[in-house]
C-alpha cells in the first residue's frame, strides 16, 4: 500500500515526524509530499523543506520526499496513491481535514484518508510557532530535530 502524507513543512516539526513515524507503520511505502503551491507565503526553499524532511525522517527505511505543485487528487492518480495521512490537533483541523477528505472521495472515489489523532505532546506545535520562536532566537529543542534546527535559525540569521 502506498500512502502520502501531503503539507507544506515549513518547517517540518516534531509533530510532523510523530505522524510520519506512525503512519509509515501502516503503509508499505510513505512519501512525504511536500506541496510547492506558490499561492501560500512560505519561508524556508523547497530545498530546505526537502532537506529537512529526508534528515528528520532518514532512519525511516520506508518513507521517501517527493514535492508537487497542483492539485493533490492530480499527484493520488498519477502516483497510484492508496491512502492519504493527515495528522489532527484539534476540531479546526478535524472539520479542515474532513472537507479534504471529501474533495479527495468527490474526485477518486477508491482513496481512504487516515486521520491521525496528534500525540498529546505535540497538541501546542505548529509550524508557525516554530517560525516564531526561530525569529526570536528561542529554544527550538522541543519542537524540531537538533539536526534541522542550523536550517531553521539560517533563514532568521540567530
Amino acid at each position: 500500500m502506498i500512502g502520502i502524507y501531503p503539507g507544506c513543512f515549513d518547517p517540518i516539526t516534531n509533530g510532523h515526524i510523530d505522524i510520519i513515524r506512525r503512519g509509515s507503520k501502516l503503509c508499505d511505502k510513505l512519501i512525504i509530499l511536500i506541496s510547492d503551491n506558490m499561492d501560500k507565503k512560505i519561508t524556508y526553499s523547497l530545498d530546505d523543506r526537502i532537506k529537512m524532511a529526508e534528515i528528520s525522517t532518514k532512519d525511516l527505511e520506508n518513507v521517501t520526499v517527493d514535492t508537487f505543485s497542483g492539485l493533490t487528487t492530480d499527484y493520488i492518480k498519477d502516483n497510484n496513491v492508496d491512502v492519504v495521512i493527515r495528522g489532527v490537533r484539534n476540531l479546526v483541523d478535524f472539520e479542515y481535514e474532513s472537507s479534504l477528505c471529501s474533495i479527495y472521495k468527490t474526485q477518486i472515489p477508491e482513496i481512504e484518508t487516515i486521520l491521525l489523532y496528534t500525540s498529546p505532546e505535540y497538541l501546542y506545535l505548529s509550524s508557525t510557532v516554530v517560525r516564531q520562536h526561530a525569529n526570536l532566537g528561542g529554544d527550538l529543542s522541543k519542537f524540531v530535530p537538533k539536526e534541522i534546527e542550523p536550517i531553521i535559525k539560517e533563514v532568521y540569521n540567530v
